[in-house]
């Protein structure tokens, strides 16, 4: 595909991109830059707007679907998600390929768009991966509610290990980074984008019991052994902030 020197910008939502990769096969060209609400500001040249047309979204998104490999649109689709600067630009290079492969794009590590992908995509579930065990909850009334402030857009990765795991609760997660909630019931996940942190009346059973956890940690706590260094490595300060015990 040719690569013309020129910028365009969208809205930033998945449809929003759809509709990016419908103009760019449509005329047969790839812009040089893609840029959305965060990066509009880190370009100085004038943009392209790229407005989103959600029915022509729709059927490109079901066009992909009955092209290309199941695998190959899971990774597209995570890659939208990652924190990858110009990630929009390589995504298109992504979908060419996927076009015209049968092969899994994660083969493709020779592209440096597929690196770039593959990298920021492992640093994105590594992320999810460690927050299935640092996320604390709390009661307020009968819902389960976190709060957490992860660098990367990963918290509609993190709901379905949360929604398997207490699939007879209602839980709420509220990412203060990207002001996104998840309401999480009976498996079925919905999520709230710019949101602002649910604000609820303390309970006093909650707080009982956060004392009570309190109290065991510096129980079991020999502080002849405690390692700052090996504690840092295990439970980066960054996690920290929302969790009970360093409160």
């Amino acid at each position: 595909m040719k690569e013309l020197q020129e910028s365009w910008e969208y809205d930033g939502s998945f449809f929003g991109f759809l509709s990016v990769v419908d103009q760019a096969f449509s005329r047969r060209v790839f812009p040089a830059m893609v840029v959305g609400p965060e990066t509009a500001i880190e370009t100085l040249f004038l943009s392209e707007w790229i407005s989103t047309d959600e029915r022509r979204a729709e059927k490109i998104y079901l066009r992909l679907k009955q092209r290309i490999r199941p695998a190959n649109l899971s990774f597209i689709q995570t890659g939208f998600h990652c924190s990858l600067p110009e990630k929009e630009r390589c995504l298109l290079d992504a979908i060419e390929i996927a076009l015209e492969t049968k092969d899994v794009l994660e083969n493709f590590i020779g592209h440096p768009s597929i690196l770039a992908l593959q990298k920021s995509i492992r640093t994105l579930l590594g992320e999810v991966h460690l927050y299935t065990g640092f996320v604390r909850f709390e009661y307020v009334g009968e819902v389960l509610f976190s709060k957490i402030a992860p660098k990367h857009y990963s918290l509609p990765f993190l709901c379905p290990h949360f929604a398997e795991r207490y699939p007879q609760e209602l839980i709420m997660i509220y990412d203060e980074t990207h002001r996104l909630l998840a309401l999480i019931e009976r498996g079925q996940t919905r999520l709230i984008e710019d949101s602002d942190c649910p604000v609820f009346d303390q309970q006093a059973s909650e707080a009982a019991i956060r004392s009570q956890w309190k109290t065991f940690l510096r129980a079991v706590t020999i502080d002849e052994r405690t390692n700052r260094r090996v504690q840092m490595g295990h439970l980066p300060l960054r996690f920290r902030g929302n969790m009970v015990e360093f409160d």
